[in-house]
């Protein structure tokens, strides 16, 4: 299989001036392949031939895993300077959030720090709120508790009155239903023994005994 030949610049002398040398353009450097093929084909021994043949195939396939090797080798180094850089940067950007997070932490205490005076100017006053406040409540409990005494003294004295006033009242029911049942049952028994005086009538000797008996 025949490769494309890069073209090489030769350096080639100067007819005009002996001793300088000159670049020639577009000289193409023999290829192998060509070379090999030519001899081949002017004639000579098949084995050789062959051999050639294999050989410069070998060749060719040897350089163009060698092409390969180095393309994948400047993608590796291109990658590791990728590798490289981006590691730089993560350093610098850590570096960077380290610093900020120190200041953070200074800042932090000193916040700490006024947050401590703070509380403790706070405690202080609090304190003294404290025993006023606890004062004033106590006065308010004190007055509080005096108030409701009265109260309840109060209507101890309205209930008391008005249990005596419903006693009485029904002091003054119950007895009317006992005189009432009284006179029910005296006037049944006035009926039922034919009794139309409610006088009894005592005879005349009597009325002096009854008179002259000791009450029990």
């Amino acid at each position: 299989m025949a490769t494309e030949t890069p073209a090489v610049p030769m350096v080639v002398p100067d007819e005009g001036a002996p001793g300088e040398t000159h670049p020639a353009e577009n000289v193409e450097a023999p290829n192998p392949e060509e070379e090999l093929f030519s001899n081949a084909s002017s004639g000579g021994n098949p084995v050789n031939d062959a051999a050639c043949t294999s050989l410069a195939l070998l060749l060719v396939s040897g350089l163009r895993g060698m092409a390969q090797q180095h393309d994948l080798f400047t993608d590796l180094l291109r990658t590791t300077n990728y590798m490289k850089a981006f590691a730089s940067q993560c350093k610098n950007s850590e570096d960077q959030l380290r610093l900020r997070l120190e200041e953070a932490e200074a800042s932090l205490s000193a916040v700490r720090e006024d947050n401590e005076a703070l509380r403790a100017d706070l405690a202080e006053a609090k304190t003294g709120r404290s025993q006023r406040q606890l004062r004033t409540e106590a006065s308010i409990e004190k007055k509080q508790k005096e108030d409701l005494q009265l109260r309840l003294v109060a209507q101890k004295e309205e209930l008391e009155g008005e249990f005596a006033a419903d006693r009485e009242a029904l002091e003054a029911d119950y007895q009317k239903q006992v005189d009432d049942m009284f006179f029910f049952g005296y006037r049944c028994c006035k009926k039922k023994n034919g009794i139309k005086r409610d006088v009894p009538s005592i005879p005349p000797g009597k009325e002096k005994k009854l008179l002259d008996k000791p009450a029990p």
